[in-house]
């Protein structure tokens, strides 16, 4: 007789995710080219969170499938979050020097009226 309790069902995917989510998350505070490196782990825990969610499915569980999918949309949103500045990698590199120069506060405000001032292609594409 074997006694061993069984895992929920998705554990494996729903850990993965998890601990994908959480590199992700730590290396999204990197400067500007660390930032890139982000992007791998989101995707993989977007890629495990809609598994665990299929797992949940086809066990039969719905109700357990609402708050996942709340996970995954901040998951993507995460993930569109770190891929903004990459898509505006010049601009942003610029205004990061630009601070790291600054050694007072007027110094940080004139970095961030430039920033403000001009404006990138994609904010010229949605503001035009």
């Amino acid at each position: 007789m074997n006694d061993t309790p069984k895992a929920p069902v998705g554990t494996r995917n729903s850990m993965l995710s998890l601990r994908y989510l959480i590199l992700g998350f730590a290396l999204s505070w990197l400067p500007m080219p660390g930032t890139a490196l982000a992007v791998i782990p989101l995707v993989a825990s977007f890629y495990y969170g809609v598994r665990f969610i299929q797992d949940l499915k086809k066990s039969g569980q719905n109700k357990a499938v609402a708050p996942n999918m709340i996970g995954l949309g901040l998951t993507a949103l995460l993930i569109a979050m770190v891929v903004a500045p990459i898509v505006q990698y010049e601009r942003t590199m610029d205004y990061q020097k630009c601070l790291w120069g600054a050694n007072t506060n007027q110094a940080r405000e004139a970095c961030e009226n430039q920033h403000d001032q001009h404006p990138g292609t994609v904010q010229r594409f949605f503001l035009d």
